[in-house]
């Protein structure tokens, strides 16, 4: 039926082309190394493996990496409603077919949706949370002062024997009320981990967005006792101001880092510092407060490096500087993404 080629249709191939487009960006952009459930549906281990597998997969891959190309140069009003394809080349590809138009509509709406929803899941069950962009104070009720990093959630559970603190998901600065022999001492539980302040100060991140770590804890004033594994409390190390360590699940080496504080705390001031970091890695940081995700579309300009201080509450501005420091372009589609090109 004539009424039928107006609809944009995908069919399950294309769904895993553009399900692997994106987990191989993925990987550059947060780290991430672990298929998503769309990509493990299509019954292959990698990409690569998938595109081998036959003629077609290359051919639907190879459109949707195409897609992800110039996917900033489609007209988003044309992927809420799609219409004719625009021939004139400043709105858009020319003559873009209903085919890749379903393509991209696939690959806007899984960016937005792998990034938000785990987010919005923490912050629905916690007992204290932080939005999206958001940096948010707390006063616990023994006075210990908490400040949540963007996207953050933590649960509250204090008794006679322990004052505890569990971060879901995101990063926290704990400025901790001292124990004494009526107050028990503070810990903070994340993952299989706690955190034990000997001190005052101290931030403990948790989640496997940032860096490809899924722990990182940073001693600030004074010293705190980390356990990395409960299971293993021999484990256990004690962390002086400006030292960190971050781990990965299953890993077992544990290294103590020397940071720079001033770098690593300047979140805390609304500021976030930069000295010959990977752009991936800015990204990632960036990624934290943007409206929309920042994606790199090419793997060399992902390892440029990038030096700067740049306002959290400037999150675009942060971006046209580094793209033209880079050389780079940056296009947008407001409140849904930044892709980054050369």
């Amino acid at each position: 039926m004539a009424q039928g080629k107006n609809k944009p249709e995908i069919d399950e191939m294309d769904q895993h082309a553009a399900a692997w487009v994106i987990h191989d960006h993925a990987v550059a952009t947060t780290g991430k190394q672990s298929p998503s459930d769309a990509a493990r549906q299509s019954g292959h281990a990698s990409s690569r493996e998938w595109i081998q597998s036959t003629p077609a997969h290359a051919e639907s891959y190879e459109n949707a990496q195409s897609v992800w190309d110039d996917l900033a140069l489609i007209d988003p009003e044309d992927l809420k409603q799609p219409g004719p394809a625009a021939n004139d080349a400043s709105t858009g590809p020319a003559k873009r077919s209903w085919h890749i138009v379903a393509i991209a509509a696939t690959i806007v709406l899984a960016v937005i949706g792998g990034i938000e929803l785990p987010d919005l899941m923490a912050r629905s069950f916690a007992d204290h949370s932080s939005a999206h962009g958001e940096i948010t104070t707390l006063t616990l009720a023994d006075g210990s002062r908490v400040l949540l990093d963007s996207a953050s959630a933590i649960d509250v559970a204090f008794s006679d024997t322990e004052r505890a603190v569990t971060l879901i998901s995101g990063r926290a600065s704990f400025d901790v009320a001292p124990a004494s022999d009526t107050v028990p001492p503070f810990v903070v539980h994340a993952g299989n981990s706690t955190t034990r302040a000997l001190g005052t100060k101290f931030d403990v991140e948790y989640g496997d967005y940032d860096d490809g770590h899924d722990l990182t804890v940073t001693a600030i004033e004074h010293q705190i006792m980390v356990t990395p594994d409960v299971a293993q409390a021999d484990t256990s190390l004690v962390l002086s101001p400006g030292e960190r360590i971050s781990i990965r699940a299953g890993a077992s080496d544990i290294a103590v880092q020397q940071i720079n504080l001033a770098t690593s705390t300047s979140w805390q001031n609304g500021f976030l510092i930069f000295d010959h970091a990977r752009l991936s890695d800015v990204t990632r940081t960036l990624n934290r407060y943007a409206s929309g995700p920042i994606l790199i579309a090419s793997g060399d300009l992902a390892n440029r490096e990038v030096s700067g201080m740049f306002r959290i509450d400037k999150i675009d501005q942060a971006v046209d500087v580094i793209s033209k420091g880079l050389g780079a372009s940056s296009y947008s589609i407001p409140h849904v993404a930044t892709f980054l090109v050369e």
